[in-house]
């Protein structure tokens, strides 16, 4: 059995997992969340976390999940806390999970490179989004061809430019996230625009087409279209398996020993999140060999 601590209890992600594995067993016997650390969220509401998912230790301390797990995953609203927080365990060779975003600047990228080659860790993590069904769906379609050439669509999910978590960092990864997982990992440039925090649009270049990313609070569903020249398909994301889906390549990565992303397409929606805010910031289109 794997034993599992999580750092951070205030993203709801705490309990989802907790809820997986300790309530609805639904890796059986071969993972168990032991330990959670609160850091500054509310101790009583840490407990309540506790409580639900049936986590039985409480540290006052990230030290303190020493020897009493053997893997770590760090789930704090804030990416920015990530990698100050993981440090410690990848240098002790513990596999790690990073929740979304990963971590929020290209300066922690190349930190979280350094540690987790010089000790040959395994890890993981971002959004679960980039698991689900309809979007595993798609890629296959993409990647078999059986759209023919794709040479664009566009994509809606919440973004929040003003969240006090990070602003377009807490939840615009999910969108990125799904992006990527479509139509592909080499990004060239971005362009932004917005019209309020909660209502902004993305336009993606690559070598050979064009995504439209709507960053939308206002919508109720989620939906991702692709533009093949055999046909255009138009598929609504269903998320309520995100949690299963996502956890279940963390199981992976510890049952195999081997990570389900290579660190390069791990980390590489924060450098597209960081070319979106300076394309914002700046108001012009920024390639994205600028912030890496």
């Amino acid at each position: 059995m794997f034993r599992v601590g999580i750092l951070g209890s205030d993203n709801s992600h705490a309990q989802h997992f907790a809820r997986l594995c300790n309530v609805e067993k639904v890796y059986g016997d071969d993972i168990r969340i032991e330990c959670i650390y609160g850091r500054d969220d509310d101790p009583a509401h840490t407990k309540e976390v506790a409580e639900i998912g049936k986590i039985p230790f409480i540290a006052s301390k990230p030290e303190e999940f020493f020897g009493k797990v053997d893997a770590v995953m760090v789930v704090y609203r804030r990416g920015a806390l990530h990698v100050p927080e993981i440090l410690p365990f990848i240098e002790a060779g513990l596999p790690v999970w990073l929740d979304k975003p990963v971590c929020e600047s290209v300066e922690d990228i190349k930190i979280l490179r350094e540690a987790v080659e010089k000790h040959n860790t395994l890890i993981t993590g971002g959004s679960t989004l980039k698991y689900n069904y309809d979007i595993l769906t798609l890629k296959d379609k993409v990647e078999t061809g059986r759209i023919g050439a794709v040479s664009g669509g566009c994509i809606n999910f919440p973004g929040d430019l003003e969240s006090v978590y990070g602003g377009i960092f807490f939840y615009g990864s999910h969108l990125i996230e799904m992006m990527l997982s479509v139509f592909g990992y080499d990004v060239k440039s971005v362009t932004a625009k917005t019209i309020a925090p909660k209502n902004s649009v993305v336009i993606v270049k690559y070598e050979d087409k064009m995504v439209s990313l709507a960053f939308n609070n206002l919508c109720s569903s989620y939906y991702v279209t692709v533009y093949g020249d055999k046909r255009v398909v138009n598929q609504e994301v269903d998320i309520s398996f995100i949690y299963k889906l996502g956890f279940a390549k963390f199981v992976e990565m510890l049952k195999t020993q081997k990570m389900p992303l290579s660190f390069d397409d791990l980390v590489k929606p924060v450098y597209v999140l960081n070319a979106i805010q300076k394309a914002l910031d700046e108001d012009r289109e920024v390639a994205i060999s600028e912030v890496m």
